[in-house]
């Protein structure tokens, strides 16, 4: 398996919305937004509804977490969980930072900080992407501070 080198993955679970095109892009110039998502790579309704808001210089891509694409080194790659960044992660992508944005309130699932609520099978992951060597850290946007999910869980 091909090591795929990646500027950035972000953990969100509404993927793309107002933080990430108003704060992150800007701010990253990337060249690449692709979301890596098994609902949304079957769903075209929901592709064309997330294509309106991204600036038209940007490539958007849609693939399922398994099934990643050969990307740019300058990619903001969007996952809605942390069992799909380490599907990811599995698959050859390499993330150079992996943000934590928005995990919001559902059933099952406590806070651990505002906009941060985890259930067993995220932290089951988030342990598993650590063990791996990578350095999760939860930052909404880019003018939050940094906290680092290592030292939280």
């Amino acid at each position: 398996m091909e090591t795929n080198h990646i500027k950035i993955m972000r953990i969100d679970d509404r993927l793309i919305h107002g933080q990430v095109i108003v704060s992150w892009l800007p701010v990253l110039s990337v060249s690449t937004l692709a979301v890596a998502n098994e609902k949304i790579a079957s769903d075209l309704m929901r592709q064309e509804m997330m294509t309106i808001s991204v600036p038209s210089d940007i490539e958007l891509v849609f693939f399922p977490p398994n099934a990643v694409k050969k990307l740019p080194e300058d990619t903001l790659l969007l996952v809605s969980s942390p069992r799909d960044a380490w599907q990811c992660i599995q698959s050859g992508i390499k993330p150079v930072k992996l943000n934590v944005g928005g995990m919001h309130a559902r059933p099952g699932k406590t806070e651990l900080l505002e906009a941060l609520h985890l259930d067993n099978e995220d932290r089951e992951y988030f342990a598993r992407l650590i063990d791996g060597g990578n350095i999760p850290f939860f930052q909404p946007t880019p003018k939050n501070n940094t906290v680092f999910l290592s030292d939280i869980l």
